[in-house]
């Protein structure tokens, strides 16, 4: 077998390839591979990319954002009533773009620009029919046109055979449903408003629960015949199974959680809590023994967690004294601890000892392969061989633990403001009353953080969350006694209790959340503070210079990470490298809704040149170290980090979010994770979402901008594809 084959895709490596890469920094920081020994191994596996690499990477990527760019355009200029043109003229905009689109794919049907100038194809079939139904006015409602939209995606998803068009075709059958029903529950009068499912007729709903349920086994059937012949088929992918089956669940689970509260304004279905049961006791059995999948069993446990917290709600619904709510607060507590520790059990059983969704037989074949290269040796081979993987947590359980650890740290805080209350320390309450219990908290959080076993870190996780929360809230009201509401003195109170509890306490994913934190403060405090004292100018300037010092910072981690994993700072290293990605996310969307905070937040000084002083700081710190690395480093296809730096920063400078998202993207396939590649995708699709439904221009300008957006994407690919060399030099190749 070729290593093309063992340990790489052809735009971005294996799962095997970067979780063996991520096994080599462990043997770093154990002082058993040196710094130097493991970057080879990331060079040989294609993890740090070459030229070759970021050509196979950076072509495909940017001809499929400058194609759904094209198409968005097509979307808002259909949308824009443009009454002047002759309507032959608007079908011949519209149609060229088909037309292209089909020439695209019939040129190149074995490439993966095909694959998406026929996604993109697909979707100009939408602004089409909306065309037709803007012009002549038909009179079809909304359905009628995802109905018609349906059928064009079908045949092309049973041609070209990708998730990606099955997904869409899928997304677009349950739109027409849903839509349907909305407009004959409304003109029946059968309601005054369409609100959810409830309002679907029995039979309808049940029956189309029933028809999900049956397209999740189908696809599930086809898969595990496909896993059997071909693994590497796109039947294959996991990702499509799982939206399916949280998109069941999430219907099922609403429908419950209204049977037992009694919520919900429509009529009740005890049929769907009985197919819920149903539902859950097959997934168990299926996905626990015959196809084990954890993400299933996960989301599985999700609505087990909420239809129970529900139940426990329903319970105490008539009781309001202290001694309820005390009882409220400790069972759902425990029922979430309960969850949690189910889905650590089933961790441990499911991949005792095993990495979670990787092949041992791949892992085994690329550790040959490097011993071959004497890139390992045999004592190195088997010391990664007898690591104990039931400790690491798989992105989706980690996710779900940390949001119950956050459900359960509120739960935490309501039984310690209940014991103060029944204390009688709330009835004159100052900052000690806070801070105390808080470092209460935090003393007991450390030690369970200290102790060893998965499900105790994750209890104490929720424990030093509440006692952040509690220690930031009491260091508020002592230099705010007056409760004023200064989100100036908030911020700024936030940012040593944030520092202090990062470095006490020695767990990652809090450290995660904590820089994350810190680094949305850090920026929003040093904005209000230049606001406050400095000119305009001179306070847009000093907010850029610190966005620009977090940015640098954050660009050598990227770059020494593996050199800091050989030090005494290894464990701060992947907080580092996410958290002040994440701080920066939030900053972006916040620029956007700043709207929203001048209300909440009663007018905070300063606060509308952010998103500015944000996107010239992105700017300047992506550019800056670039520039750094290109001149004193000198490091390989530096240069073309610097054409992407300017790049990323000039539209960072416009726009801080899109700017930051492309770089993330570039980033993921720096780290070689197709996890960060997924995130970094849907951060960029919600953000430009966000980001245009609050643009104040019109549809016809938001269109102009997209098409010209989507020409410069397909013509930075095509100089991709024409400057970047294809051929590797490198010593160690997998491609």
């Amino acid at each position: 077998m070729t290593q093309i084959e063992a340990g790489s895709k052809a735009w971005i490596p294996s799962r095997a390839a970067e979780f063996l890469c991520r096994q080599t920094q462990r043997l770093v920081r154990s002082r058993i591979l040196t710094p130097a020994e493991c970057q080879r191994i990331y060079d040989f596996f294609g993890v740090r990319p070459d030229y070759p690499e970021w050509r196979k990477f950076l072509v495909p990527l940017l001809s499929l954002l400058g194609l759904l760019s094209l198409v968005a355009g097509a979307v808002f200029f259909v949308a824009w009533n443009w009454a002047n043109m002759p309507k032959m003229a608007k079908f011949a905009l519209a149609e060229l773009l088909i037309v292209a689109l089909a020439v695209v794919v019939w040129w190149r049907w074995y490439d993966g620009l095909a694959r998406s100038a026929l996604l993109a194809a697909g979707l100009s079939f939408g602004a089409l029919f909306a065309l037709y139904g803007q012009i002549y006015q038909t009179g079809a409602d909304s359905w009628e046109l995802f109905r018609a939209w349906l059928f064009v995606f079908l045949p092309l998803a049973l041609i070209a055979r990708q998730n990606s068009l099955w997904f869409c075709s899928w997304l677009l059958a349950n739109l027409t449903f849903q839509l349907y029903y909305a407009t004959v529950s409304m003109s029946l009068l059968d309601s005054a408003a369409f609100d959810g499912l409830d309002y679907f007729p029995a039979t309808a709903l049940c029956s189309y629960l029933i028809v999900q349920i049956l397209c999740l086994v189908t696809r599930e059937v086809l898969a595990l015949r496909t896993l059997k012949h071909n693994p590497q088929s796109w039947l294959a992918s996991r990702w499509f199974s799982r939206v399916m089956a949280g998109f069941l669940l999430l219907m099922l689970t609403s429908i419950v959680a209204g049977n037992i509260s009694g919520w919900s304004y429509g009529n009740h279905h005890p049929f769907i809590t009985a197919l819920w049961l149903v539902v859950l006791l097959a997934g168990y059995l299926f996905y626990r023994y015959r196809h084990p999948d954890l993400c299933m069993l996960t989301l599985g446990t999700v609505s087990l967690a909420a239809v129970g917290c529900v139940l426990i709600m329903q319970m105490f619904d008539s009781s309001y004294d202290v001694g309820g709510l005390f009882m409220l607060g400790c069972l759902m507590a425990l029922w979430l601890a309960g969850c949690g520790a189910l889905m650590l059990y089933w961790r441990r059983k499911l991949y005792e000892r095993q990495p979670v969704e990787v092949s041992s037989t791949e892992i085994a074949l690329l550790a040959e392969q490097l011993r071959q290269h004497n890139l390992l040796n045999q004592t190195q081979i088997e010391e990664i061989q007898q690591y104990d993987h039931s400790s690491h947590l798989p992105w989706y359980l980690r996710l779900t633990l940390g949001i119950g650890g956050w459900v359960a740290a509120m739960i935490i805080l309501l039984l310690l403001i209940l014991v103060l209350y029944v204390v009688g320390l709330l009835n004159d309450p100052n900052a000690a009353t806070v801070i105390i219990p808080s470092l209460l908290l935090a003393f007991v959080a450390g030690g369970l953080l200290r102790v060893q076993g998965v499900s105790k870190h994750h209890i104490g996780l929720a424990w030093v969350i509440a006692a952040t929360c509690g220690l930031c809230f009491g260091f508020y009201i002592l230099f705010e006694p007056g409760w004023e509401m200064s989100f100036l003195v908030g911020s700024l109170c936030s940012l040593p209790v944030l520092a202090l509890m990062a470095l006490a306490m020695p767990d990652r994913t809090f450290r995660f959340m904590a820089i994350t934190a810190l680094t949305f403060f850090l920026i929003l405090s040093g904005n209000l503070l230049a606001g406050m004292y400095l000119p305009p100018a001179a306070s847009f300037w000093a907010v850029s210079a610190l966005v620009a010092a977090i940015v640098i910072f954050w660009l050598w981690i990227i770059r020494e990470q593996i050199n800091l994993k050989a030090t005494s700072w290894a464990d701060a290293v992947s907080p580092f490298l996410w958290g002040i990605p994440s701080g920066l996310i939030l900053q972006c969307f916040s620029g956007i809704n700043s709207s929203l905070l001048f209300d909440f937040f009663w007018q905070p000084a300063g606060y509308f040149t952010l998103s500015q002083g944000t996107g010239a700081g992105i700017a300047a710190g992506l550019i800056l170290g670039c520039l750094y690395q290109t001149g004193v480093k000198k490091t390989p296809s530096a240069m073309l980090y610097l054409a992407a730096a300017v790049l990323c920063g000039a539209a960072a400078f416009y726009v801080p979010g899109i700017g930051l998202g492309l770089w993330l993207l570039l980033m993921a396939r720096y780290q070689g994770s197709q996890g960060i590649l997924a995130a970094s995708g849907c951060f960029v699709a919600l953000y430009i979402i966000d980001w245009y439904y609050f643009l104040g221009v019109s549809l016809l300008h938001k269109s102009l901008l997209m098409f010209v957006t989507g020409v410069v994407l397909l013509a930075l690919a095509f100089a991709a594809k024409k400057l970047i060399p294809a051929c590797k030099e490198q010593t160690y190749a997998n491609r």
